[in-house]
């Protein structure tokens, strides 16, 4: 059975009348940033394109309406901040977020249409998730078949395994409706130990060449002096 949240959004959805052609109408786009102190920051939009609410109005779709699609997206964010968003022809709202325990995200959604899981052992982060966006209860595959759907999570180690996009520490997933997404990712945290001994073993290194270069100057100039006395 889906959750409460899960039936509010697909509640607000039926209020719409969401289920008539939308194609490319909406942009989810969720951006996580896994902190060295345990916390995690991060913002989600949900947003019409202009061209829709357009068409959405021609065809009297009441705005409050469409607003309260977005309003029940936004509410499975908690503790946020919203800030209207208006980019790339997309009208919206953009929920922020900052200092959250990385707890929280042990099992972020856990609805039957997906979750997402972030933890932290030792030196290595993992990051495991399941999106079914087949019938994802609030997304219909034929009216969103163009929708924009984005994860990326940024981590404070490097990324040792993935199978998304990588862009330095970040790894983003691009999904579309009617299709069921597995997502995982690891990084792992710089051995300090090692990187300090592997620091000194340089430094040691040098200082022997160094060594050894000024000795070789030294014989060279006591060996040419002692000629020059004979």
């Amino acid at each position: 059975m889906l959750g409460v949240h899960a039936r509010r959004v697909l509640g607000a959805a039926a209020a719409v009348g969401l289920l008539v052609a939308a194609s490319g109408c909406v942009r989810l786009d969720l951006g996580l940033e896994v902190r060295p102190d345990d916390t995690v920051g991060g913002e989600f939009t949900a947003a019409w394109s202009e061209e829709f609410l357009e068409r959405a109005q021609d065809e009297g779709l009441n705005r409050s309406e469409l607003d309260a699609f977005l309003d029940a997206l936004l509410d499975g964010v908690p503790g946020t901040e919203r800030t209207p968003y208006t980019e790339d022809g997309f009208q919206g709202q953009t929920a922020t977020f900052t200092d959250r325990p990385l707890s929280d995200f042990a099992e972020f959604g856990g609805d039957e249409w997906g979750y997402l899981r972030i933890s932290h052992e030792g030196r290595e982060y993992g990051l495991e998730g399941y999106w079914d966006l087949r019938a994802a209860g609030f997304i219909d595959p034929e009216a969103f078949e163009d929708a924009e759907i984005l994860i990326s999570v940024n981590f404070p180690a490097r990324v040792t395994d993935h199978n998304g996009e990588l862009d330095g520490r970040t790894v983003t997933w691009t999904m579309a409706p009617g299709e069921d997404y597995e997502l995982r990712a690891t990084a792992v945290e710089r051995n300090g130990w090692a990187f300090a001994a592997a620091g000194v073993a340089t430094l040691a290194a040098v200082v022997a060449l160094l060594w050894l270069w000024q000795w070789r100057a030294l014989r060279r100039h006591s060996t040419g002096t002692a000629r020059g006395s004979r």
